[in-house]
């Protein structure tokens, strides 16, 4: 009885003079989310690219939002929102080709923050099918990752998939 005593004054100490740290999403408004733990800024609107018309202008048809890897990029890379015009598409480390990794952006989002299509929480449109990530494995294989269920990979088929920008660094509206 003596030790359980010791073992729970221990475990109150510590819980007591360490700080408890918490991945936030901060809404900064005007359509910016900011993750304090990646230190990093996504579009409240995970398909702005089918609600601000891109893809429609890019195909000649409504697509939903999706589109080919390089169009993607390209997107991303031409995005002025907010004043800011160093858009990206998410980044996904070699490690992450497989359900269940939160070492890519999005797998941080889906694995750790509890973003899903189903549970979106701050942010608007997230759809269940698979967005681009901005890097390849190699040559002709761009990363994806999946909303539905967290799955990721790399995809040689290049089909249309959904595109959400990210930028680094905390974000805010200009005024």
């Amino acid at each position: 009885m003596k030790r359980l005593t010791i073992l729970f004054t221990i475990l109150i100490i510590v819980f007591a003079v360490t700080p408890l740290s918490w991945a936030i999403l901060i809404d900064r408004g005007g359509g910016l989310i900011y993750d304090d733990d990646l230190n990093i800024t996504w579009l409240q609107d995970a398909n702005y690219a089918d609600t601000n018309g891109y893809d429609d202008l890019l195909y000649g048809i409504d697509t939903d939002g999706t589109m080919y890897w390089a169009d993607a990029v390209t997107w991303a890379n031409n995005l002025t929102y907010q004043g800011y015009d160093d858009w990206r598409l998410p980044y996904n480390p070699d490690i992450c080709q497989s359900y269940g990794c939160s070492a890519s952006e999005m797998g941080h989002l889906y694995h750790i923050e509890g973003i899903s299509a189903t549970t979106p929480e701050v942010f608007l449109n997230v759809r269940p099918g698979g967005y681009w990530a901005g890097n390849e494995r190699s040559l002709g294989e761009p990363y994806w990752f999946g909303f539905a269920d967290g799955g990721q990979g790399v995809d040689i088929q290049n089909p249309r998939f959904y595109a959400w920008a990210v930028r680094d660094g905390n974000s805010r509206p200009v005024p």
